[in-house]
Protein backbone atom coordinates (compact mmCIF):
# COMPACT_ATOMS: atom_id res chain seq x y z
CA UNK A 1 0.00 0.00 0.00
CA UNK A 2 1.55 3.33 -0.96
CA UNK A 3 2.52 5.45 2.00
CA UNK A 4 1.36 9.24 2.70
CA UNK A 5 3.85 11.43 3.38
CA UNK A 6 3.65 14.33 6.28
CA UNK A 7 2.44 17.27 4.73
CA UNK A 8 -0.33 15.12 2.89
CA UNK A 9 -1.63 13.32 6.03
CA UNK A 10 -2.03 17.18 7.43
CA UNK A 11 -3.78 18.18 4.18
CA UNK A 12 -5.98 15.82 4.42
CA UNK A 13 -6.69 15.83 8.40
CA UNK A 14 -7.30 19.54 7.65
CA UNK A 15 -9.74 18.93 4.72
CA UNK A 16 -11.66 16.32 7.23
CA UNK A 17 -11.72 19.25 9.60
CA UNK A 18 -13.40 21.51 6.99
CA UNK A 19 -16.15 19.13 5.90
CA UNK A 20 -16.69 18.32 9.55
CA UNK A 21 -18.16 21.39 10.15
CA UNK A 22 -22.06 21.91 9.96
CA UNK A 23 -23.62 22.91 6.57
CA UNK A 24 -26.24 25.88 6.28
CA UNK A 25 -29.81 25.19 6.42
CA UNK A 26 -31.59 26.56 3.24
CA UNK A 27 -34.96 27.06 4.82
CA UNK A 28 -34.82 30.61 4.43
CA UNK A 29 -33.47 30.11 0.99
CA UNK A 30 -35.03 30.59 -1.62
CA UNK A 31 -35.39 26.90 -2.93
CA UNK A 32 -37.49 26.53 -6.57
CA UNK A 33 -39.45 23.67 -6.75
CA UNK A 34 -42.55 22.88 -9.47
CA UNK A 35 -44.52 20.15 -8.33
CA UNK A 36 -47.09 19.72 -10.78
CA UNK A 37 -44.87 18.49 -13.88
CA UNK A 38 -47.86 16.25 -15.68
CA UNK A 39 -49.53 19.22 -16.29
CA UNK A 40 -46.72 21.16 -17.53
CA UNK A 41 -45.21 18.64 -19.80
CA UNK A 42 -48.80 18.50 -21.86
CA UNK A 43 -48.48 22.41 -22.21
CA UNK A 44 -45.23 22.62 -23.17
CA UNK A 45 -44.57 24.19 -26.57
CA UNK A 46 -42.91 22.02 -28.96
CA UNK A 47 -39.70 23.98 -29.06
CA UNK A 48 -39.42 23.94 -24.95
CA UNK A 49 -37.12 22.86 -22.80
CA UNK A 50 -36.85 20.83 -19.61
CA UNK A 51 -34.34 20.62 -17.46
CA UNK A 52 -34.05 18.19 -14.08
CA UNK A 53 -31.75 19.14 -11.69
CA UNK A 54 -30.05 15.79 -10.23
CA UNK A 55 -27.51 16.43 -7.59
CA UNK A 56 -23.90 17.89 -7.70
CA UNK A 57 -23.56 18.56 -11.21
CA UNK A 58 -25.96 16.34 -12.88
CA UNK A 59 -29.07 18.19 -15.05
CA UNK A 60 -31.29 15.91 -17.59
CA UNK A 61 -32.23 17.99 -20.64
CA UNK A 62 -35.34 17.31 -23.02
CA UNK A 63 -35.70 19.18 -26.20
CA UNK A 64 -38.61 17.63 -27.97
CA UNK A 65 -37.83 14.05 -28.29
CA UNK A 66 -33.92 14.42 -27.58
CA UNK A 67 -32.32 13.97 -24.14
CA UNK A 68 -29.05 15.10 -22.89
CA UNK A 69 -27.38 14.80 -19.55
CA UNK A 70 -24.88 16.74 -17.88
CA UNK A 71 -22.55 13.69 -15.39
CA UNK A 72 -25.48 12.40 -12.29
CA UNK A 73 -24.00 12.13 -8.80
CA UNK A 74 -26.92 10.00 -6.98
CA UNK A 75 -24.21 8.32 -4.21
CA UNK A 76 -22.95 10.65 -1.89
CA UNK A 77 -21.40 8.61 0.22
CA UNK A 78 -20.18 10.44 4.02
CA UNK A 79 -17.27 12.46 3.99
CA UNK A 80 -15.60 10.11 6.41
CA UNK A 81 -15.32 7.55 3.54
CA UNK A 82 -13.69 10.29 1.57
CA UNK A 83 -9.93 8.90 2.95
CA UNK A 84 -7.26 7.51 0.00
CA UNK A 85 -7.79 4.30 1.29
CA UNK A 86 -11.44 4.25 2.07
CA UNK A 87 -13.37 1.81 -0.44
CA UNK A 88 -15.96 3.63 -2.40
CA UNK A 89 -18.57 2.77 -5.49
CA UNK A 90 -21.82 3.62 -6.48
CA UNK A 91 -24.71 2.83 -4.87
CA UNK A 92 -26.67 0.90 -7.68
CA UNK A 93 -29.90 0.48 -5.08
CA UNK A 94 -29.88 3.91 -4.42
CA UNK A 95 -29.54 5.01 -8.47
CA UNK A 96 -32.12 2.35 -9.42
CA UNK A 97 -34.26 3.94 -7.29
CA UNK A 98 -34.01 7.46 -7.89
CA UNK A 99 -32.44 8.29 -10.98
CA UNK A 100 -35.31 9.15 -13.88
CA UNK A 101 -35.39 7.41 -17.03
CA UNK A 102 -32.77 8.33 -18.93
CA UNK A 103 -32.99 5.64 -21.75
CA UNK A 104 -32.97 7.63 -24.75
CA UNK A 105 -30.34 9.86 -23.30
CA UNK A 106 -27.98 10.11 -26.03
CA UNK A 107 -25.36 12.41 -24.55
CA UNK A 108 -23.50 12.38 -21.12
CA UNK A 109 -21.59 15.72 -21.08
CA UNK A 110 -18.59 15.65 -18.34
CA UNK A 111 -16.95 18.61 -16.88
CA UNK A 112 -14.14 16.93 -14.90
CA UNK A 113 -13.96 13.38 -13.52
CA UNK A 114 -13.72 13.56 -9.92
CA UNK A 115 -15.72 10.87 -8.12
CA UNK A 116 -18.77 13.16 -7.01
CA UNK A 117 -19.11 13.52 -10.55
CA UNK A 118 -18.25 10.19 -12.60
CA UNK A 119 -18.27 7.30 -10.32
CA UNK A 120 -21.64 6.84 -11.17
CA UNK A 121 -21.10 7.17 -14.72
CA UNK A 122 -20.45 3.13 -15.62
CA UNK A 123 -23.13 2.06 -14.13
CA UNK A 124 -25.61 3.99 -15.67
CA UNK A 125 -24.40 3.60 -18.83
CA UNK A 126 -24.16 0.35 -18.50
CA UNK A 127 -27.98 -0.46 -17.29
CA UNK A 128 -30.11 2.53 -17.63
CA UNK A 129 -28.27 5.18 -20.80
CA UNK A 130 -27.45 2.26 -22.91
CA UNK A 131 -26.98 4.25 -26.32
CA UNK A 132 -25.59 7.08 -24.88
CA UNK A 133 -22.20 8.05 -25.85
CA UNK A 134 -19.66 10.02 -22.82
CA UNK A 135 -18.03 13.18 -23.33
CA UNK A 136 -14.84 14.52 -21.73
CA UNK A 137 -11.27 14.76 -20.99
CA UNK A 138 -8.55 12.14 -21.74
CA UNK A 139 -8.54 11.35 -17.70
CA UNK A 140 -11.92 11.00 -18.01
CA UNK A 141 -11.87 8.62 -21.08
CA UNK A 142 -8.78 6.16 -19.35
CA UNK A 143 -10.49 6.06 -16.05
CA UNK A 144 -13.89 4.16 -17.65
CA UNK A 145 -12.22 2.36 -20.04
CA UNK A 146 -12.81 -1.06 -17.52
CA UNK A 147 -16.37 -0.17 -17.87
CA UNK A 148 -17.20 1.57 -21.19
CA UNK A 149 -16.81 0.39 -24.48
CA UNK A 150 -13.86 2.68 -26.34
CA UNK A 151 -16.82 3.22 -28.75
CA UNK A 152 -18.48 5.55 -26.53
CA UNK A 153 -16.02 7.21 -24.74
CA UNK A 154 -14.62 10.36 -26.39
CA UNK A 155 -11.99 12.82 -25.05
CA UNK A 156 -12.21 16.56 -26.16
CA UNK A 157 -9.04 18.20 -25.03
CA UNK A 158 -7.70 18.48 -28.71
CA UNK A 159 -11.00 19.93 -29.74
CA UNK A 160 -12.18 22.19 -26.92
CA UNK A 161 -12.01 26.09 -27.05
CA UNK A 162 -8.93 27.68 -25.74
CA UNK A 163 -9.23 31.34 -24.57
CA UNK A 164 -10.24 33.31 -27.31
CA UNK A 165 -10.38 30.65 -29.90
CA UNK A 166 -13.06 28.75 -30.81
CA UNK A 167 -13.62 25.09 -30.35
CA UNK A 168 -15.27 22.31 -32.24
CA UNK A 169 -19.04 21.97 -32.62
CA UNK A 170 -20.26 18.34 -31.79
CA UNK A 171 -23.87 16.89 -32.75
CA UNK A 172 -25.94 14.64 -31.92
CA UNK A 173 -27.58 12.17 -34.78
CA UNK A 174 -30.20 14.43 -35.39
CA UNK A 175 -28.24 18.36 -34.95
CA UNK A 176 -30.77 19.34 -32.89
CA UNK A 177 -28.34 19.31 -30.00
CA UNK A 178 -24.69 20.81 -30.50
CA UNK A 179 -22.29 21.32 -27.57
CA UNK A 180 -18.36 23.18 -27.34
CA UNK A 181 -16.24 21.62 -24.68
CA UNK A 182 -14.50 25.24 -23.59
CA UNK A 183 -10.89 24.72 -21.57
CA UNK A 184 -11.61 25.39 -17.79
CA UNK A 185 -10.39 25.27 -14.56
CA UNK A 186 -11.84 23.80 -11.25
CA UNK A 187 -11.26 25.77 -8.43
CA UNK A 188 -9.49 24.63 -4.86
CA UNK A 189 -10.94 22.44 -2.23
CA UNK A 190 -10.05 24.84 0.37
CA UNK A 191 -6.65 27.02 1.50
CA UNK A 192 -6.07 27.43 -1.79
CA UNK A 193 -5.08 23.59 -2.48
CA UNK A 194 -6.61 21.39 -4.88
CA UNK A 195 -6.50 17.92 -3.72
CA UNK A 196 -7.82 15.83 -5.74
CA UNK A 197 -5.96 16.83 -8.81
CA UNK A 198 -3.94 14.73 -11.74
CA UNK A 199 -4.28 13.31 -15.06
CA UNK A 200 -4.25 9.42 -16.44
CA UNK A 201 -2.45 9.16 -19.57
CA UNK A 202 -3.48 5.28 -20.32
CA UNK A 203 -6.45 3.18 -19.67
CA UNK A 204 -7.28 1.90 -16.06
CA UNK A 205 -7.58 -2.12 -15.25
CA UNK A 206 -10.26 -1.22 -12.79
CA UNK A 207 -12.01 1.81 -12.14
CA UNK A 208 -10.55 3.89 -8.58
CA UNK A 209 -11.80 2.11 -5.61
CA UNK A 210 -11.01 5.19 -3.43
CA UNK A 211 -12.07 9.13 -3.76
CA UNK A 212 -8.57 9.76 -4.70
CA UNK A 213 -8.19 7.52 -7.25
CA UNK A 214 -11.16 9.58 -9.67
CA UNK A 215 -8.44 12.54 -11.12
CA UNK A 216 -9.61 15.80 -12.32
CA UNK A 217 -8.19 15.96 -15.42
CA UNK A 218 -8.89 18.35 -17.87
CA UNK A 219 -11.85 20.55 -16.18
CA UNK A 220 -14.24 21.85 -18.80
CA UNK A 221 -17.33 23.74 -19.18
CA UNK A 222 -19.53 23.57 -22.28
CA UNK A 223 -21.87 26.02 -24.90
CA UNK A 224 -24.80 23.58 -25.56
CA UNK A 225 -27.07 24.78 -28.11
CA UNK A 226 -30.62 23.44 -28.93
CA UNK A 227 -31.59 24.08 -32.46
CA UNK A 228 -34.81 24.38 -34.58
CA UNK A 229 -35.69 23.17 -37.93
CA UNK A 230 -33.09 25.61 -39.77
CA UNK A 231 -30.49 25.06 -37.26
CA UNK A 232 -31.37 27.78 -35.77
CA UNK A 233 -30.38 28.51 -31.94
CA UNK A 234 -33.85 27.93 -29.63
CA UNK A 235 -31.97 27.44 -26.28
CA UNK A 236 -28.40 28.23 -25.85
CA UNK A 237 -26.74 26.94 -22.01
CA UNK A 238 -23.43 27.72 -20.29
CA UNK A 239 -22.52 24.66 -18.31
CA UNK A 240 -19.84 24.32 -15.08
CA UNK A 241 -19.80 22.08 -12.04
CA UNK A 242 -16.81 24.21 -11.28
CA UNK A 243 -16.27 27.42 -10.45
CA UNK A 244 -13.17 28.12 -12.56
CA UNK A 245 -10.61 31.14 -12.37
CA UNK A 246 -11.18 33.68 -15.46
CA UNK A 247 -10.13 33.93 -18.08
CA UNK A 248 -10.28 30.22 -18.84
CA UNK A 249 -13.89 29.26 -18.59
CA UNK A 250 -15.02 31.87 -20.75
CA UNK A 251 -16.85 31.86 -23.96
CA UNK A 252 -14.73 32.65 -27.17
CA UNK A 253 -15.70 35.03 -29.79
CA UNK A 254 -18.24 33.74 -31.93
CA UNK A 255 -18.98 35.02 -35.48
CA UNK A 256 -22.33 35.13 -37.40
CA UNK A 257 -24.36 32.35 -36.82
CA UNK A 258 -22.72 30.95 -33.97
CA UNK A 259 -22.55 34.39 -31.99
CA UNK A 260 -26.01 34.61 -29.37
CA UNK A 261 -26.55 35.70 -25.91
CA UNK A 262 -26.63 32.97 -23.64
CA UNK A 263 -30.26 31.43 -22.50
CA UNK A 264 -29.58 30.12 -19.42
CA UNK A 265 -26.22 29.61 -17.28
CA UNK A 266 -25.21 26.91 -15.10
CA UNK A 267 -22.91 27.71 -12.48
CA UNK A 268 -21.72 26.66 -9.19
CA UNK A 269 -21.54 27.84 -5.11
CA UNK A 270 -18.82 25.15 -4.44
CA UNK A 271 -15.67 26.90 -3.77
CA UNK A 272 -16.80 29.85 -5.39
CA UNK A 273 -14.34 31.83 -2.86
CA UNK A 274 -11.36 30.19 -3.50
CA UNK A 275 -10.72 31.62 -7.03
CA UNK A 276 -10.84 35.24 -7.64
CA UNK A 277 -14.19 37.32 -9.29
CA UNK A 278 -16.36 34.33 -9.35
CA UNK A 279 -19.05 34.04 -10.39
CA UNK A 280 -18.94 37.33 -11.27
CA UNK A 281 -16.84 37.29 -14.24
CA UNK A 282 -19.15 34.12 -15.92
CA UNK A 283 -21.99 36.13 -15.34
CA UNK A 284 -20.25 39.01 -16.87
CA UNK A 285 -19.10 37.08 -19.67
CA UNK A 286 -22.61 34.89 -20.09
CA UNK A 287 -25.22 37.62 -19.87
CA UNK A 288 -27.37 35.03 -19.10
CA UNK A 289 -31.00 35.82 -19.22
CA UNK A 290 -31.45 33.15 -16.90
CA UNK A 291 -28.98 31.17 -14.30
CA UNK A 292 -29.45 27.76 -12.55
CA UNK A 293 -27.71 27.38 -9.26
CA UNK A 294 -26.64 23.88 -9.57
CA UNK A 295 -23.30 22.25 -7.54
CA UNK A 296 -25.29 24.01 -4.02
CA UNK A 297 -25.93 21.54 -1.99
CA UNK A 298 -24.84 19.35 0.76
CA UNK A 299 -23.78 16.43 -0.82
CA UNK A 300 -22.09 14.03 2.03
CA UNK A 301 -24.73 11.19 2.70
CA UNK A 302 -27.73 13.50 1.75
CA UNK A 303 -29.79 11.46 -0.46
CA UNK A 304 -32.59 10.92 2.41
CA UNK A 305 -32.43 13.84 3.84
CA UNK A 306 -35.85 15.59 4.09
CA UNK A 307 -34.24 18.93 3.48
CA UNK A 308 -30.49 19.93 1.21
CA UNK A 309 -28.69 21.90 2.60
CA UNK A 310 -26.48 24.38 1.28
CA UNK A 311 -22.83 22.96 0.33
CA UNK A 312 -20.45 23.80 3.47
CA UNK A 313 -17.47 25.23 4.07
CA UNK A 314 -18.31 28.54 2.37
CA UNK A 315 -20.58 31.53 3.33
CA UNK A 316 -24.05 31.32 1.61
CA UNK A 317 -24.37 34.65 2.94
CA UNK A 318 -21.31 36.30 0.85
CA UNK A 319 -22.40 34.22 -2.04
CA UNK A 320 -25.44 35.57 -2.48
CA UNK A 321 -24.82 39.19 -2.10
CA UNK A 322 -22.14 38.67 -4.48
CA UNK A 323 -24.12 36.96 -7.08
CA UNK A 324 -26.98 38.98 -6.97
CA UNK A 325 -25.07 42.22 -6.66
CA UNK A 326 -23.71 40.85 -10.55
CA UNK A 327 -26.96 39.79 -11.97
CA UNK A 328 -27.89 41.15 -14.74
CA UNK A 329 -30.92 43.28 -15.04
CA UNK A 330 -33.13 41.61 -17.02
CA UNK A 331 -31.95 38.38 -15.74
CA UNK A 332 -33.25 36.13 -13.37
CA UNK A 333 -32.38 33.14 -11.48
CA UNK A 334 -33.21 29.75 -9.92
CA UNK A 335 -32.12 26.93 -7.24
CA UNK A 336 -33.72 23.85 -8.05
CA UNK A 337 -34.27 21.80 -5.65
CA UNK A 338 -33.27 18.22 -6.16
CA UNK A 339 -34.65 15.96 -8.76
CA UNK A 340 -37.10 19.29 -9.66
CA UNK A 341 -37.55 20.12 -12.79
CA UNK A 342 -37.88 23.38 -14.61
CA UNK A 343 -39.57 24.41 -17.92
CA UNK A 344 -38.32 26.75 -20.89
CA UNK A 345 -39.35 29.00 -23.36
CA UNK A 346 -37.04 30.05 -26.09
CA UNK A 347 -34.44 32.60 -24.67
CA UNK A 348 -34.60 31.62 -21.13
CA UNK A 349 -38.21 32.75 -20.23
CA UNK A 350 -39.09 30.14 -17.38
CA UNK A 351 -42.57 28.83 -17.50
CA UNK A 352 -45.40 28.23 -14.57
CA UNK A 353 -48.74 27.15 -15.25
CA UNK A 354 -49.68 30.90 -14.20
CA UNK A 355 -47.42 32.56 -16.49
CA UNK A 356 -48.04 31.72 -19.89
CA UNK A 357 -48.93 28.13 -20.39
CA UNK A 358 -52.74 29.29 -21.67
Amino acid sequence: MTSLNFTSLILISTLFSTLAACSTSTSNMEIYQQDNTTAMEKRLPSNGLSIQYLGVGGHLFRFGSQALMTAPSITNPHFMALGPFMPISSDTKLIDRLLPEVSDVETILVGHAHYDHLMDVPYIMQTKALAAHVYGSKTMVHTLAPAINKSRRHALNNSMAVLNKPGQWHYNNNKTIRFMALKSSHAPHFMGINIMTGSYEEDLDSLPWHAFGWKEGQTLSYLIDFLGPQEEILHRIYYQDAASQEPLGLIPDLVAKDKKRVDIAIITPASFSQVDNYPESIMQDTQARHFILGHWEDFFANQEQEEQNFVRSISAEDFFARFKQALPSDSNWTMPKLYNTQYFAPHGKILTLENNLQ
